[in-house]
């Protein structure tokens, strides 16, 4: 698998691979793209289904009104609409035992009728308005319409009424005046509603202008007699109880102060009307649309919420009546919040003497259209109250009897549409002769019995809205049905995807079940679904079904035909698991067992948050104990992770109306700076290897090294702004906008911070937790700002225990075991396959996920929003922006959640695209549970919870890819050292590895006694001119040693004298020299040798060959000191020219205390075959002023070495030793830079006490740290050597990895091995393609499907390899002849071979001609010229290929390429389109006999003579080239006898 960042070797195998996730990481991102938009449409889908079963919209059109048969009981009605008012604030009496509303307790203790109106959830404006005022209760869904105008056209009281005059929010009047053409209304502007200060004025705003209104009315006669008509309705919506209830909560002092605002404003309204009109016939109604929770929210069924006043007097409605054994109702009756029809009246409201009549909200209409005689709304499902009315009984019955028909014409409405659409209908029994009880009713009338008319309207009216309730939910069946089968389809195939594209399965065998059956197969299946699904289609469009009926079963169907076409992938799964062992057997079910329970728990906690409680102190020491057998307690791990996970399990047990705490908010914000700093502190101080790789990895400089304490400043200033923000606006009842604009600041800035942190895991996730705390802390208004720091805490446990898993496993596998068996599971960014222990991994995040959500509330429910949150940004009434900033507010948890997420997966080198499709899977398990949990009955409050239920796990799918896309923003740059280090394992530091060997073993210890001995041996005096002396030391049980020396020993005045920095270049060398000629390339065609070390290595010419003559089977050792070190290093290089290395080991050459001996181009000419620089090892003491003496600033005449050409450089491997240790390093510059920093001028070391001092040890004598190497073995290897030679950290770590990439030898065995798993994967393509009788030259031209992609991949990838390879061949320092060994060459032909037909085949795909001349690639041609440079073809049949030839490949791998331009000669015959006739027939002849040329010798494949291969359909179009005699005359030729014979079919079988 390839590297995200390149640390993977050589150029070609990174090209390689990256071609690879090319081809079939392409299709495999296509497929992906594609499952995603499949899960979100059906997902979006799917969730409007339940409106479909369940919440069907009631509105139906084409009913006629039901005009009433009886007088209007007033001629006027005044609708007063106190928003947000709570039936308990409105009844009890203040503290001082004094009501809120003297004015409507007098009413309804001496002039009307009261009760309580039970509204029905969502308990908001608008749904509750439209029950008011149209009879109806809108579907679910109508809380998403928002505060928009009405998007749909009901019909409702002010529709019916002559005229309506309405004042109030701009949110709620043009909702029902906007369309109507006679009203006349106005409202305020959406900048009065700001709950920073008093709404109350807002109701004395509505009074004053239908106040201003009246006195207009005084001078504008038609005004004056547009009010005075008949059917007139007059609404004022006073919103300052609402307002106020959401800025100061329900007990606050200013919300019950409102209600006597509202009470006085009901007196000033009835007292106007009164004296305006002085003719007794106005009605008033006083009452709410939802009532509003503690906490000052409302949405849900709380009875806080639905428990609204009703106050009804005036015209037409009765007068109080005291309670009495005969007037109270013991019926069973409940209304639609649950409520019981007879609940006790609480005592403290003291009204308990006087009778109290219930309404559901909806009564509410059609008792306002009795009372001023319209027909009651068509859509209305309102019951309408008598209690409340004053009318003789003749008009009691026929005001029921016209309500009972307006529901009626709703149900045979709805059901005439549904039988005229139906192929097969389902009549509703109970009503089948509701004409009869019609006629019943109009009898009873005119006979006056008005009773049992009364009660057979009743019980018709109750049939009737039976009957509507069974044509919403007819459907029901079918829908679920459908619904249930698509969720399931999707969850199976889901785990097919995983399973085919994110796991290691045995992908052969899959394949092998799939490449010869499942072509043809896919294709029926397709049809049949495709059949199916039209079948489908034209049924529901023939019952006149809606749009999303047919994208329910379009998509139920979609998905069962994509699983079915899956058969035999699912047949060979089934095989493959009949096969594994028992206890593969029982883990996976018991995975699966712990899943579900996981899950079902999960489910579970959206009804009780205490569950998190117990989880958590489960889970705490439970993970603890894990950990604590694992890895050492001295670390803190395992107490950490308790405490963290005991500290979360706190919350779930705090309410969920979360009380207002600032001074808990600031200290939060202290919190959470601790929390910043100790993270801090731990990414930088860390130690152990549970830490590491999360720590202390500077990939990226950070790009503002004080960003962390900018951050912290954030958070604290954050803190100050929340004490202020909310002590100015509650003294002073505003916000001032200097503060406005500070806080946004301070909320926008700090979340972009983040993105310019460090990209290491800890730095950066710190960082993102610093980042969202500033815009948290200002949207916190208590305990749950230190849920922030809990949760962060608790994440960072997760991390831990996933770090610690992640070491636990790489000490008990090796790495193979984390690789892909199936090299068709192509993964980017250096991702493993994954496993069944992975899963628990999504199931923590579904867990922590959840915890967000329910950790400070249960945000599940509408009533959670805590819209106080937001008042430090706004104040000002707007919905939508408030809105976005609570659901932020949500989202910042689950932002960290998914941040530490996608960092684990990085940790574990995970996929996380196959994280998050395991995550919708289980999502979707809860999701199936949830839609069977919907409710349509039972209390609305249960109904209400279980929709968002649903709707919050159906969401999830979008959510939590919407949150990934924008988290990925964050954690893109984050990088683990446990990546890094899976890259090392392909990266192996020769020189480090040879410095421990030689340190380590006896090898420096030989070789420097080698060289002591030939000191010993020299007994002469030392004269001017140095002479070299060499020694053979055969003796050695394991190596030979050849040693040199020259006498006198070079020393620092010897190389700064005349001369002694000189070169002789590469050309002088040619003509005096000429024994390293061999080192000039095109690349690099010249370089200079030290002219010391080369006059003394050709002093030594004439006994080169008999030191050749000296190499035996044991490995070879070179070794000298000082120039003597330069002749062994210039033999060495001469030596590994000559000697075959195919047959002799690489010799080792190891130099003590020598000098440079060349410039940057014998330097790269060596390192053009990066084998030979590993055989060199120089050691060096600090001491030593020789190996430095012509390097800047040791050599006095430097400045003449400025020119880059005659700068001496460093090759190999160099030792440096010191007293505090030794480091070994390879890059040049870095070795360059500490030879000149390490010098230590003082008495020179004797290399005999370095070797001893070494012998045995390790690379470094400070071995404190050693155990550090684990988590980074060379980065920390490189800060302890750079340690052991007394500096500290350059820029060396960065120059040495870079050295190691570049060092990396292009002809590693593994590298070979790597490319070779590619052609197996090819030669299996090849076999499967024989097996459906079509060869796979011809089945890659075709391109079928994803096997055909990716095949491309793997073709591009080993093209890019072998074209570099042959390259870097050319450039290789070599003689003539074969440039490969015989083991490359023959997997060169190999891959010439397999490969070459892909290529042709898309040449001639693309309709181009003549491959050979315009599109053969330069690297075949050199590849087949060293074939046969290397050994010549035999002209003899080869027999053995017989027995092989079935799965050979054709020796000439450009045969297909003849194969076409014969096709292209037969095509120009038969058509007779050239002059070159002849020319055609002849290349004809000449290929077929080429062909038998071949056949003859077995060197072709017999894949050529399969049913459906282009030479087959050549050879058709050829033998009718014969028949017609284009060929000549009874043309025939041992070719054609060949192939019309038949002796073709023996040729696979070896027959022939």
């Amino acid at each position: 698998m390839g590297g995200s960042d390149g640390i993977l070797g050589n150029r070609s195998v990174e090209r390689g691979k990256a071609t690879v996730s090319t081809a079939s990481g392409k299709w495999l991102k296509r497929r992906e793209t594609w499952l995603v938009i499949l899960g979100v449409i059906l997902h979006a889908v799917y969730m409007m289904s339940i409106f479909d079963i369940y919440f069907k919209t009631p509105i139906v059109h084409g009913m006629d009104p039901v005009t009433p048969r009886f007088k209007a009981p007033a001629k006027r009605l005044v609708l007063l609409v106190a928003d947000g008012l709570r039936a308990d604030k409105f009844f009890e009496p203040d503290s001082e035992g004094n009501y809120r509303a003297p004015f409507l307790r007098s009413i309804i203790k001496e002039q009307g009728r009261w009760g309580v109106s039970h509204a029905r959830p969502p308990t908001e404006s608008r749904p509750g308005h439209v029950a008011i005022i149209a009879g109806f209760y809108e579907d679910p869904s109508a809380v998403t319409k928002g505060w928009k105008a009405n998007p749909v056209e009901f019909d409702s009281v002010f529709n019916r009424s002559r005229h309506t005059i309405s004042f109030g929010s701009p949110d709620i009047v043009p909702i029902f005046c906007g369309a109507v053409p006679h009203s006349t209304w106005n409202t305020y502007p959406h900048e009065f509603e700001d709950f920073a200060t008093d709404a109350s004025f807002l109701d004395e705003w509505s009074l004053d202008q239908f106040q201003s209104l009246l006195n207009k009315s005084n001078e504008d006669s038609k005004l004056k007699e547009l009010l005075l008509q008949d059917n007139l309705v007059i609404f004022l919506h006073l919103l300052g109880c609402d307002s106020n209830g959401h800025a100061h909560r329900p007990f606050s002092s200013i919300y019950l102060n409102n209600v006597k605002v509202v009470d006085h404003i009901a007196e000033r309204v009835y007292h106007l009307m009164e004296d305006y009109y002085k003719d007794d016939s106005t009605a008033y109604i006083f009452t709410a649309d939802h009532g509003m929770s503690d906490k000052g929210s409302h949405g849900d069924g709380h009875p806080s919420n639905t428990d609204t006043p009703l106050v009804a007097w005036g015209s037409g409605i009765k007068y109080p009546k005291p309670i009495s054994s005969t007037n109270h109702s013991h019926c069973s009756f409940r209304f639609v919040d649950e409520h019981m029809h007879d609940t006790p009246t609480p005592k403290e409201w003291g009204l308990d003497g006087i009778e109290r009549v219930d309404v559901n909200q909806a009564d509410i209409a059609p008792l306002m259209s009795t009372l001023v005689g319209l027909p009651c709304p068509v859509n209305s499902v309102g019951s309408l109250p008598l209690d409340y009315i004053d009318m003789i009984e003749v008009e009691e019955v026929e005001a029921v009897v016209a309500n009972t028909e307006q529901i009626l014409n709703q149900f045979l409405r709805k059901s005439y549409i549904k039988q005229s659409n139906s192929l097969h209908f389902k009549p509703f029994k109970s009503l089948a002769n509701y004409s009869s009880i019609l006629d019943q009713i109009e009898n009873l009338i005119s006979v006056r019995e008005y009773k049992a008319a009364l009660k057979l309207s009743e019980n018709l009216r109750s049939l009737a809205l039976q009957g509507l309730h069974y044509f919403q939910t007819y459907d029901w069946l079918m829908l679920m049905t459908v619904i249930t089968l698509g969720y399931v389809g999707w969850m199976i195939y889901l785990v097919l995807h995983i399973l085919q594209s994110y796991t290691s399965l045995p992908g052969n065998m899959l394949r092998k079940e799939q490449a010869v059956r499942q072509r043809n197969y896919t294709g029926k299946v397709y049809l049949c679904g495709c059949l199916f699904m039209g079948v489908l289609s034209i049924l529901l469009f023939l019952e006149h079904s809606p749009p999303l009926y047919h994208a329910y079963t379009t998509m139920t169907v979609f998905l069962w035909t994509q699983i079915i076409s899956e058969y035999w992938f699912i047949k060979a799964l089934w095989k493959h698991l009949h096969g594994r062992k028992f206890n593969y057997i029982i883990k996976l079910l018991a995975t699966t067992a712990v899943s579900v329970f996981i899950l079902e728990f999960l489910v579970n906690s959206f009804t009780d948050r205490n569950l998190y409680t117990w989880c958590f102190l489960i889970v705490g020491p439970t993970a603890s104990l894990y950990l604590f057998n694992s890895i050492p307690w001295r670390s803190g791990i395992p107490i950490f992770v308790c405490m963290a996970c005991w500290f979360l399990s706190v919350f779930t047990l705090m309410p969920a109306e979360i009380p207002d705490n600032n001074q808990l908010v600031i200290v939060s914000g202290v919190m959470i700076i601790l929390i910043g700093v100790v993270a801090r502190w731990l990414d930088l101080h860390a130690e152990g290897k549970y830490w590491r790789s999360i720590s202390k990895h500077e990939v990226k400089k950070p790009k503002f090294p004080m960003l962390f304490q900018l951050q912290a400043l954030l958070v604290g200033l954050s803190s100050v702004m929340v004490s202020l923000s909310t002590s100015h606006r509650t003294q002073k009842q505003e916000l001032l906008a200097l503060h406005q604009l500070i806080n946004w600041s301070i909320a926008g800035f700090s979340m972009v911070l983040p993105l310019f942190s460090a990209n290491g895991l800890l730095s950066r996730l710190t960082s993102i937790f610093l980042g969202f705390a500033p815009t948290f802390l200002l949207l916190s208004i208590g305990y749950e700002a230190v849920f922030y720091g809990a949760l962060a805490l608790v994440l960072m446990a997760w991390i831990l225990f996933e770090n610690t898993v992640s070491h636990l496993s790489k000490d008990k596998k090796s790495s193979a075991s984390t690789k892909n068996a199936d090299a068709n599971v192509i993964f980017e960014h250096d991702e493993r396959c994954l496993q069944l222990s992975d899963a628990r991994i999504p199931l923590i995040f579904m867990v922590l996920f959840n915890i967000a959500f329910f950790g400070t509330g249960n945000f599940a429910s509408i009533a959670s929003f805590e819209i106080s949150s937001v008042y430090r940004f706004i104040t000002v009434f707007s919905p939508f922006l408030m809105a976005a900033l609570l659901i932020f507010k949500l989202f910042i948890p689950f932002m960290l959640v998914i941040c530490v997420f996608s960092a684990i997966t990085k940790l574990h080198r995970l996929p996380r695209l196959g994280c998050y499709f395991l995550v919708i899977l289980f999502s979707d398990v809860m999701t199936i549970h949830f839609f069977f949990l919907v409710r349509n009955t039972g209390s609305w409050m249960e109904i209400g919870n279980s929709i968002s239920h649903f709707g919050i796990m159906s969401a999830q799918v979008v959510f939590v890819l919407l949150l990934f896309a924008l988290t990925n923003i964050y954690t893109k740059g984050v990088e683990c050292n446990s990546a890094l280090i899976t890259s090392q394992k392909v990266i192996f530091s020769s020189g480090l590895e040879l410095g421990s060997f030689v340190v380590t073993s006896n090898v420096l210890h030989h070789s420097w006694a080698a060289i002591s001995e030939l000191y010993g041996e020299i007994h002469e005096p030392p004269s001017s001119a140095s002479t070299v002396r060499f020694k053979i030391d055969d003796q050695q049980p394991n190596c030979t040693i050849i040693a040199f020396v020259t006498w006198p020993p070079c020393t620092k005045e010897h190389l700064q004298g005349r001369g002694g920095r000189d070169f002789v270049s590469s050309s002088a060398l040619e003509e005096t020299f000429p024994l390293f000629e061999f080192l000039c390339t095109k690349t690099n065609p010249r370089f200079s040798i030290n002219k010391p070390a080369i006059d003394l290595f050709a002093s030594v010419r004439g006994v080169l060959g008999f030191l050749k003559s000296q190499i035996s089977t044991k490995p070879l050792i070179i070794t000298g000191h000082s120039l003597g070190g330069s002749v062994a290093s210039l033999f060495t290089l001469w030596l590994l020219d000559t000697i075959n290395l195919a047959t002799t080991k690489r010799p080792l050459c190891i130099t003590f205390g020598s000098p440079l001996i060349g410039d940057d181009g014998l330097q790269e000419a060596i390192l053009q075959y990066s084998a030979w620089n590993s055989c060199f090892l120089h050691v060096v003491s600090n001491r030593d002023p020789v190996p430095r003496v012509l390097i800047s600033p040791h050599n006095p005449t430097a400045p003449e070495l400025a020119s880059p050409t005659n700068e001496y450089k460093p090759f190999g491997t160099f030792l440096l030793y010191s007293e505090l240790g030794c480091a070994c390093l390879e890059d040049p510059d870095s070795v360059l830079e500490l030879l000149m920093a390490t010098y230590s001028e003082g008495p020179v070391f004797d290399y005999k006490n370095i070797v001893q001092q070494l012998k045995g040890n390790v690379i470094c004598k400070d071995s404190t740290k050693v155990d550090e190497w684990i988590a980074q073995p060379l980065q920390a290897g490189i800060i302890t050597q750079l340690a052991a030679v007394g500096l500290g950290r350059p820029q060396t770590e960065r120059r040495e990895r870079k050295w190691l990439i570049r060092r990396r030898d292009v002809y590693d065995s593994n590298v070979l091995n790597e490319m070779k798993v590619y052609m197996a994967q090819l030669e299996w393509y090849k076999k499967c393609s024989e097996d459906e009788q079509i060869g796979y030259y011809d089945r890659f031209k075709n391109a079928f499907d994803s096997s055909d992609i990716k095949a491309q991949g793997f073709k591009k990838s080993l093209t890019c390899y072998w074209i570099d390879m042959v390259e870097e061949v050319e450039k290789k320092p070599q003689r003539k002849g074969a440039p490969f060994t015989t083991r490359w060459l023959y997997a060169g032909t190999n891959y010439r071979r397999m490969i070459e037909p892909l290529d042709i085949a898309e040449y001639y795909r693309d309709g181009k001609t003549d491959y050979m001349a315009k599109g053969r690639s330069k690297h075949y041609t050199q590849l087949e010229k060293w074939l046969s440079e290397d050994e010549k073809p035999a002209n003899r049949p080869n027999n053995s290929k017989k027995q092989n030839l079935a799965g050979g490949l054709t020796e000439n791998s450009c045969f297909w390429a003849y194969v076409e331009e014969a096709r292209i000669s037969c095509e120009v015959l038969s058509n007779s389109q050239s002059n070159d006739m002849d020319k055609h027939k002849q290349s004809l002849i000449v290929f077929e006999a080429d062909v038998m040329g071949m056949v003859n010798n077995n060197a072709v494949s017999a894949e050529i003579f399969l049913k459906h291969s282009s030479f087959m359909k050549w050879w058709k179009e050829y033998s009718e080239i014969i028949r017609k005699g284009i060929m000549g005359t009874s043309y025939t030729s041992p070719f054609t006898d060949f192939m019309q014979n038949g002796q073709f079919r023996r040729y696979a079988p070896g027959g022939l």
